[in-house]
């Protein structure tokens, strides 16, 4: 069902766009916002595998929840209902390996490495009647549903960043990244017409377009049997580094005290791209999917019934059969989303600050944009809060939250621009969490 799910999906990438971590000035990760940030502690900071700076990021005009029922049950009709209009979505999540940072006097320098995943998409809401429909009730007619587009990239990052203070007022940070690419799948515009062949008495299902694929993968097409393969082909450098599909980004930041009690920041993040090239193909569409035996889905009770699940699993399963590929002839480049975040900061007193941000993301000749402004806490010497309110893309209100706690060799952390769809998730179309733990060494000798 996720994979059913994010298939009929089209969803981009919009980062650390609306999420609050960036106001914790305690947590080190929040030079990924800007890399002029430094770090406030002189110790070294140590990221959690798997968890210290781990991301999720989903922006769409649905939740979940429109794919189930009350009892939980899959329902394509119940999402057809609930969407009632052409859907679209976009995701990102971040899961890190590695993460070490260190201040020393006015420097800072910090590596990572992460596993990057990038998704978007936008789909026809008639696809989702026919899936519930079936395939009898169309039988005699004529009908047209799409375009179903749908683009996901999993690379993994290797970043270094280096923050300078160049005098009192003036920071300046850079983060020049390596990109491994790992998998690529990008299917755009495509159609899928139904039609009533009367002399065969058969009824054909054509999809029209293409769609590139990249990866640890093998894809040959047989000419004699008309059938396109695509099997597994894993090698040790799949887990590791492959310089293969390589590409290149870098973030760069500044901060600039404007006075004893104000500070301003700007940066541009993931100025970059990756390629395609090592075990890339293209796929094209081809004939049509003859149909004899038709089925209905949207009645179990009555005749013919054929679940809509295994019914798409039939209609994959023929696919192939419909399909030409061709190796890529040459290197193709794929531009990374572009977030440009600006921030200012008031600080009232020794405990409490505001913060004011606009994170504009730039896709594909589309952008999405929050305003954000904050007001942060600080709760002894241990605690910091920070809560607020983000308005995306100038027409939705979502409070959010973000809190840290740092002790002598620990720091907890966990920021979200959207409170009431932390509660409930299944309800979320906008939601960008972030959360981690770091150790905190001293490099002082005793």
């Amino acid at each position: 069902m996720i994979i059913l799910f994010a298939a009929i999906c089209r969803i981009p990438a919009t980062a650390q766009n609306g999420n609050p971590l960036q106001f914790l000035s305690e947590v080190s990760q929040s030079s990924q916002s800007n890399p002029a940030f430094q770090n406030k502690t002189e110790k070294l900071v140590i990221g959690l595998p798997l968890l210290s700076g781990a991301l999720l990021h989903w922006n769409a005009n649905f939740s979940s929840d429109y794919l189930f029922t009350e009892k939980f049950d899959y329902s394509f009709d119940h999402f057809y209902q609930s969407l009632g209009e052409p859907g679209n979505a976009e995701a990102l999540a971040t899961l890190p390996l590695v993460y070490l940072s260190h201040r020393n006097d006015k420097r800072t320098l910090s590596f990572s490495l992460s596993e990057r995943v990038l998704l978007w998409g936008n789909f026809d809401h008639e696809f989702l009647k026919f899936i519930d429909q079936g395939l009898l009730p169309y039988y005699g007619k004529e009908e047209e549903f799409g375009p179903i587009s749908f683009k996901t990239q999993f690379f993994r990052e290797l970043a270094f960043s280096y923050a300078k203070q160049v005098n009192k007022k003036l920071s300046v940070g850079i983060r020049p990244k390596i990109l491994f690419g790992r998998f690529f799948y990008d299917i755009e515009n495509l159609n899928v017409v139904v039609q009533t062949d009367e002399e065969r008495q058969v009824l054909q299902v054509i999809p029209n377009g293409d769609y590139r694929i990249s990866g640890p993968i093998d894809v040959e097409y047989d000419p004699l049997i008309g059938k396109t393969t695509i099997t597994t082909d894993f090698t040790a450098g799949d887990y590791f580094f492959k310089f293969k599909n390589m590409g290149a980004g870098i973030d760069l930041g500044f901060t600039y005290q404007l006075n004893k009690q104000t500070t301003v920041a700007v940066a541009i993040n993931d100025l970059g791209f990756t390629t395609l090239n090592y075990k890339a193909f293209n796929n094209t569409f081809t004939g049509s999917i003859d149909y004899t035996h038709l089925y209905q889905s949207s009645d179990p009770d009555a005749p013919y019934y054929f679940e809509p699940r295994a019914a798409l699993d039939a209609l994959t399963d023929s696919l192939p059969y419909k399909t030409i590929a061709e190796d890529f002839t040459k290197r193709q480049y794929e531009l990374l989303p572009v977030k440009l975040n600006l921030m200012a900061t008031h600080r009232l007193n020794d405990r409490m600050k505001l913060n004011f941000s606009d994170n504009l993301t730039y896709y594909d000749g589309k952008a999405n944009n929050y305003l954000s402004a904050y007001f942060n806490l600080f709760l002894g010497t241990r605690f910091e809060l920070s809560s607020g309110l983000n308005l995306y893309n100038l027409g939705q209100v979502m409070p959010g939250f973000a809190c840290s706690y740092t002790g002598r060799g620990i720091q907890l952390y966990l920021a979200t621009n959207n409170i009431p769809r932390l509660v409930q998730p299944s309800k979320a179309k906008n939601l960008n969490l972030r959360f981690g733990v770091n150790l905190l060494f001293s490099t002082e000798p005793n």
